[in-house]
């Protein structure tokens, strides 16, 4: 197979098609920031500023997809190159420390408050998480607190191409299927053993809802109520901002889901596949040796393009299927009843 990877990229009023000598593109989830980095001669014209609108469409050769959407965030000049680097609103929301309580407010209502006080736009938010309170303090970014607000649920926050926010559990079905010998060219899969310990994140609260008048009120009761004793089989994880047993018990399925997924981790590289970003689910299919073909949900993946080196592009993941977030989620449900 043939292929031409190619970019074009909008600058301020600009747009550029052939001037880059090199362009390297990290995407990640929440907290971390997407970016691009695109390095220019010395005599292309740039008359943008940062804080001018950017944006990047990378094609390998099977059709241009935009990757990014945002604002320039420095330029660097030299006697031979200029270096541009732009970012989306993931930048914001890195920036932005808050310092407020919300009040029987759901997960999903305080991720729309801090993000609308960053100015970041949202595409979806899929998130089931009762909260009577919710305290963002400034010892976390809005991107952290949003990151941990969907990590109790084992949903992924990140940006997508458009620069909107989607906060969203990975799915345990393949979006994209790739092939080996076809696609990927290097694939190293790391497998540990399964987490033997359950994991319980412990809140604390009478109430049956986030709305009821005795929410807030202090009891020594644990949720959820049905939890191990700690010690060498169950592991306690002290959180007080879940006051609500549904809440409670749906954090600590996210919890073992989680460590479990990472259990087992692939790091692959393929031509430059500019569809591939953080949060989607893929498989990998006809790999050698025994490796697992996944499916794996993406969690960083940077994408590369030079005159010299062609494009390429790098990911990583965590299991997605049966014994990481699909299989542990769907055993848990059923489970949920027994627990509160």
């Amino acid at each position: 197979m043939s292929l031409a990877p190619s970019a074009s990229f909008i600058l301020g009023n600009f747009k550029y098609d052939s001037h880059a000598a090199t362009i390297v593109v990290p995407l990640a989830l929440l907290p971390g920031v997407n970016s691009f980095r695109v390095t220019l001669p010395a005599t292309a014209q740039l008359d943008a500023e940062p804080g001018d609108d950017a944006s990047l469409d990378l094609d390998g050769g099977e059709g241009a997809e935009t990757v990014l959407t945002g604002k320039i965030a420095s330029i660097r000049r030299g006697f031979q190159t200029i270096e541009v680097v732009a970012v989306d609103g993931g930048s914001r929301l890195a920036a932005f420390r808050p310092a407020v309580t919300y009040e029987k407010q759901a997960a999903k209502e305080v991720i729309r408050a801090l993000a609308s006080e960053a100015s970041v736009d949202i595409d979806n938010i899929a998130l089931d998480v009762p909260l009577a309170a919710y305290v963002a303090h400034q010892r976390r970014t809005a991107a952290e607190h949003i990151a941990y607000l969907a990590s109790l649920a084992a949903a992924a926050a990140r940006f997508e191409a458009d620069g909107k926010l989607t906060v969203s559990a990975p799915s345990g079905t393949a979006e994209v299927a790739l092939l080996y010998g076809r696609e990927i060219s290097e694939a190293r899969v790391r497998r540990r053993p399964a987490p033997s310990v359950q994991r319980f994140t412990i809140g604390s609260g009478p109430a049956g809802s986030a709305n009821a008048p005795d929410a807030l009120r202090h009891t020594t009761s644990r949720l959820p109520g049905n939890a191990a004793t700690p010690g060498v089989s169950a592991v306690w994880e002290p959180n007080h901002v879940l006051r609500v047993p549904s809440a409670a018990v749906n954090a600590s399925s996210a919890a073992s889901a989680i460590f479990a997924a990472k259990a087992t981790t692939i790091t692959s590289r393929c031509f430059l596949l500019p569809k591939l970003r953080p949060g989607k689910v893929i498989e990998i299919q006809e790999l050698p040796n025994g490796l697992s073909g996944g499916p794996w949900m993406l969690t960083r993946v940077e994408h590369r393009l030079s005159p010299t080196g062609g494009g390429a592009t790098i990911f990583e993941g965590v299991s997605a299927g049966e014994g990481g977030f699909g299989g542990v989620l769907a055993a848990l449900a059923g489970a949920i009843g027994g627990l509160l």
